[in-house]
């Protein structure tokens, strides 16, 4: 399948980053937030289109800021989720990663109503205790944090809710952090990106707070979430045993067609017939924390 253009790309939307969190530092390597115009947008995605591509997934920083540059009357990311469905041929979209503090109702509703527009929302708590959340300065509290991911919940019934969590910042308690443990076992997120602090230098956090949780008390810490997210994963992934769900093939591995379903999860096939950059109709046989496996019934 070498030389074959790909199914799924990546498109950015958002350059750089305003928010400033504490432990980050693409705002001092990448500048402050530049949205490209829509227009400009849509016809990279109508370029990709034609040379075979089926998914694209929109990104930025902070994806759910696009827009907020322009001058006047701007477009938001509601406005160009409606405009990239447009294009003819274009299956899929996604967008990632969002702020919880910019994750509007009428981005909520675009991916309600829009058919092409998958039902996954990423939003990053990274921590789930009120001071580590200030001294990160995300901008929002644990019950905030709750309360949306309940929101986006209602307004897209089925949809696929994925976090980052970074354990061990400066100043983590293990008081604190077991807030956080509690939050994603009360939550159950369908996907968390688990990271243990490191500083980056020229940090606010690497310039002004000791990197004081040991590193071996960082790796306990990301074990035991890692063991909760994977028992999470595995419960939710085992309700979908016996179930048909729509997969978009994007190549072969291991001897066995893999393709992702509408929220993201990977499903792996046997099949003699070519089903590279097609829809599946898969009846899921096998379901584990990370992947499943089924058989083509349509």
């Amino acid at each position: 399948m070498q030389g074959q253009a790909p199914v799924v790309a990546n498109v950015p939307i958002v350059y750089g980053c305003s928010h400033a969190c504490t432990f980050c530092i693409i705002p001092y390597r990448r500048g402050v937030e530049r949205s490209r115009p829509v227009d400009e947008i849509v016809a990279e995605v109508r370029g990709l289109v034609d040379q075979g591509v089926r998914e694209v997934t929109l990104l930025g920083q902070i994806v759910d800021r696009y827009g907020k540059d322009f001058p006047g009357q701007r477009p938001d990311l509601a406005d160009l989720l409606h405009a990239v469905h447009e294009i003819a041929g274009l299956w899929r979209i996604r967008f990632l990663t969002s702020h919880p503090n910019y994750m509007s109702d009428r981005i909520l509703q675009a991916v309600a109503d829009l058919p092409k527009v998958c039902e996954q929302i990423e939003v990053p708590v990274q921590a789930g205790d009120d001071e580590v959340l200030a001294n990160m300065k995300r901008g929002y509290t644990r019950d905030e944090y709750r309360a949306l991911v309940q929101h986006i919940r209602t307004v897209i019934p089925g949809t696929a809710v994925h976090t980052d969590i970074i354990v061990g910042f400066p100043g983590e308690s293990v008081e604190q952090f077991q807030r956080t443990y509690d939050l994603l076992a009360e939550l159950k997120i369908d996907k968390a990106h688990l990271a243990m602090y490191s500083p980056r230098p020229g940090t606010v956090s690497e310039r002004r707070m000791a990197d004081d949780v040991p590193p071996e008390e960082k790796k306990r810490r990301w074990d035991a979430l890692d063991a909760l997210q994977a028992q999470i994963v595995g419960d939710i992934n085992a309700r979908t045993l016996g179930r048909t769900v729509e997969i978009l093939v994007e190549d072969r591995q291991r001897g066995r067609w893999r393709g992702r379903t509408r929220t993201n999860k990977l499903v792996f096939f046997d099949h003699p017939d070519d089903w590279r950059g097609r829809l599946a109709q898969v009846r899921i046989t096998w379901t584990g924390p990370w992947s499943m496996i089924g058989e083509v019934t349509g």
